[in-house]
């Protein structure tokens, strides 16, 4: 019998690696960078990738973000995401990186059980377990009459690395990171 993926899972991995979001036993990351020869590469684009390399997604946005997708993907409308925004907004990013690493541990739990109807269960107790501790709003048994909310992609963090044939390969100290 094959295990179906922990709901939302894909979207958890994708955002986390992009942003750069150690999760406990879980450290990937996945990092972009442009290469650009400024002679050879059109100035709007060189605009573009200048905005993208400067901007970075607050990490407390990116989590109450995560927060409130990893909550709408395994319980829909039980869960009124309206008032967990608020909520989790108003919390310390310290507060939201050790709700969202027990969080984040508990899908990456499920997603590797082989029972996948007991992994549900096991994280859906969990998540209500986090929520109760950190005064979220209930949860409550039956969906209710409230739309889902979307939650968009932050954009990944970029670098941009400019050379020129004179200085490619002989440049030493890249900004990029480790």
């Amino acid at each position: 019998s094959s295990a179906l993926s922990p709901p939302g899972i894909s979207f958890q991995r994708l955002v986390r690696t992009e942003q750069g979001l150690p999760v406990k036993n879980y450290q990937s990351s996945t990092v972009t960078v442009l290469l650009l020869n400024r002679s050879e590469v059109q100035s709007e684009f060189l605009s573009i990738a200048e905005k993208l390399s400067a901007s970075e997604h607050p990490q407390h946005a990116t989590l109450v973000l995560l927060l409130e997708h990893l909550y709408q993907a395994n319980f829909g409308t039980r869960c009124d995401l309206g008032s967990l925004h608020h909520l989790l907004k108003s919390k310390t990013l310290e507060e939201l990186s050790d709700i969202y690493a027990s969080a984040a541990d508990a899908q990456e739990a499920a997603a590797a059980s082989s029972d996948a109807v007991l992994a549900r269960e096991r994280l859906q107790s969990v998540l209500r377990d986090i929520a109760g501790a950190a005064s979220f709003p209930a949860i409550v048994g039956e969906a209710q009459p409230r739309k889902l909310h979307t939650i968009p992609i932050p954009a990944a963090r970029c670098y941009t690395y400019s050379w020129d044939q004179d200085n490619f390969g002989k440049r030493r100290g890249s900004p990029i990171p480790p």
